[in-house]
C-alpha cells in the first residue's frame, strides 16, 4: 500500500482481485464454494513456536477482516497470472532505504517543526520588547534641573516651550 493508506481504503475491486488469487493458489480452497478469505495487517500476525507450519495466530482479533469468495472466476485469475512478475526482492535493502527515506522525512519535519518555534520566539521576545519599559528611562533622554539651571533658561520658559 501506498503511504497514509489503510487496510480499509482498499478498494472492493482489489480486494475481490486478491480473494480470487488467494482462493486460486490454495489447495483446499480451490475446490470449496463460499470460502471466506482472512486478511490482516502484518502488524497484526501471531506466530509461536507451538504452531504448526502455515499456522497463524492474531494479537487484535479486531483488525481481522473477511472477505467472502462464492466461487472462483477464471477471467480474474487468467487476467492477474498474465500480468505475473517474478522477481526476488532484496527485502533488507528495500527496508533500510525505506526507513533512511521515514528518517530524512522526520528530520525535515522536526527542522522545520524547531525553525518555526525559533521564529515565534523572536517574534514573542520583539513584542516583550516593545511592551517593556526599559527604553522609556534613558540617561541620554533625561534633563535634570541642574542642566535646565545652566542653559540659562527659567522653567517657567521651558514650561511655556512645552505647551
Amino acid at each position: 500500500m501506498h503511504k497514509n493508506e489503510t487496510i480499509d481504503n482498499i478498494s472492493p475491486e482489489l480486494l475481490e482481485d486478491c480473494a480470487q488469487l488467494v482462493k486460486a493458489n490454495s489447495i483446499q480452497g480451490n475446490k470449496l464454494n463460499n470460502l471466506d478469505i482472512v486478511y490482516t495487517p502484518w502488524s497484526n500476525l501471531r506466530k509461536t513456536a507451538a504452531m504448526d507450519v502455515g499456522q497463524v495466530g492474531f494479537h487484535n482479533p479486531k483488525l481481522v477482516k473477511t472477505v467472502r469468495v462464492e466461487k472462483r472466476i477464471n477471467e480474474v485469475v487468467n487476467r492477474l497470472n498474465k500480468t505475473k512478475v517474478e522477481r526476488t526482492p532484496d527485502l533488507k535493502g528495500e527496508r533500510e532505504s525505506y526507513n533512511a527515506a521515514e528518517r530524512a522525512e522526520r528530520k525535515a519535519f522536526l527542522r522545520e517543526k524547531k525553525r518555526r518555534e525559533e521564529l515565534a520566539r523572536i517574534e514573542k521576545d520583539k513584542q516583550a520588547e516593545l511592551r517593556s519599559y526599559k527604553g522609556l528611562m534613558v540617561a541620554d533622554k533625561m534633563t535634570s534641573n541642574k542642566d535646565i539651571a545652566s542653559k540659562g533658561k527659567s522653567l517657567q520658559e521651558l514650561e511655556e516651550d512645552f505647551m
